[in-house]
């Protein structure tokens, strides 16, 4: 049936369709460790520059609106994890040849026979 469509409507109706069932996809869980890695790398000098300007408007923006007390707007903090207030999570134990080994069903040596 998609074949049968134009170039645009076909486009369209993938779009369209609903991901839920058999289509629907779950997303992996993301590995801390990756995480932190895109994060350093993501964050150049650059970046972290424009981003303490962004902060700096925010804050500017805040302190100096005649706002009523308490409904100041909330801006998020733009920049790393660190300057958001996150706690970096604890890195994985590391995994031995011996975990492998154990997990497998390998007992030692003589496990054999």
């Amino acid at each position: 049936m998609m074949r049968q469509l134009p170039e645009g409507s076909r486009y369209a109706a993938i779009m369209s369709a609903p991901m839920d069932g058999d289509e629907a996809k779950e997303e992996p869980e993301i590995d801390p460790e990756m995480a932190a890695a895109i994060g350093r790398r993501y964050w150049t000098p650059d970046r972290q520059l424009i981003a303490m300007q962004i902060n700096a408007i925010r804050d500017l923006t805040v302190i100096s609106g005649n706002w009523e007390k308490g409904k100041e707007p909330k801006f998020p903090v733009i920049g790393p994890p660190e300057w958001r207030g996150e706690k970096p999570t604890k890195k994985a134990e590391p995994v031995t040849n011996s975990d492998v080994l154990k997990a497998l069903g390998w007992n030692g040596v003589n496990s054999f026979g």
